[in-house]
């Protein structure tokens, strides 16, 4: 008998039992891959993450080697966020002007959240309605809280403590305290 050939009456294919295995590996297989599928929103969620806590140390340090007050501004609604600085007087002896502008730095000129991560609120005592949160020559960072929800509608809070500039992730919607 030559290769490929066939004893009459028999069938070419896979048997029950080969069949059985076939579809239990592919069982296992997707129940490992499924779950898996839902980190996605998490990757991207803690990827931001990562970007704000990096851009807030920057900042910090920024801050006071630059002798200059800066800031990092939200737009909540946007998804995306800035660094702006505290305008230089018009003249010597003259009080600093109140109004900041925009700074250009190596973080680059503005940020935005990766995937379907998005902004809730940010929220700073000082200014509860005014999405930002201020960097002084001193080293002091304002407290605030960074509501961001991923893909999944899963709440998370991105804490910003004060003096370090530190950064805690919680899960779920944390109010200050």
């Amino acid at each position: 008998m030559g290769q490929g050939s066939r004893v009459p009456g028999q069938q070419s294919g896979l048997t029950l039992i080969e069949l059985v295995i076939v579809i239990a590996i592919l069982g296992v297989m997707l129940a490992l891959i499924i779950p898996r599928l839902g980190e996605i929103g998490d990757a991207n969620l803690k990827q931001s993450a990562r970007h704000l806590t990096g851009m807030i140390r920057f900042l910090r340090d920024e801050s006071e080697a630059t002798k200059k007050v800066l800031r990092l501004r939200f737009d909540v609604t946007g998804g995306h966020y800035w660094i702006e600085e505290r305008a230089a007087p018009a003249s010597t002896g003259e009080k600093p002007a109140s109004d900041f502008k925009r700074y250009t730095s190596v973080m680059g000129p503005e940020g935005t959240l990766t995937g379907q991560t998005t902004f809730r609120d940010v929220k700073v005592a000082s200014h509860p309605d005014d999405p930002y949160i201020q960097f002084t020559p001193d080293g002091w960072v304002e407290q605030a809280m960074i509501h961001l929800r991923n893909g999944d509608n899963k709440d998370f809070t991105l804490k910003v403590k004060p003096l370090t500039g530190d950064t805690e992730l919680l899960d779920g919607y944390v109010e200050e305290g």
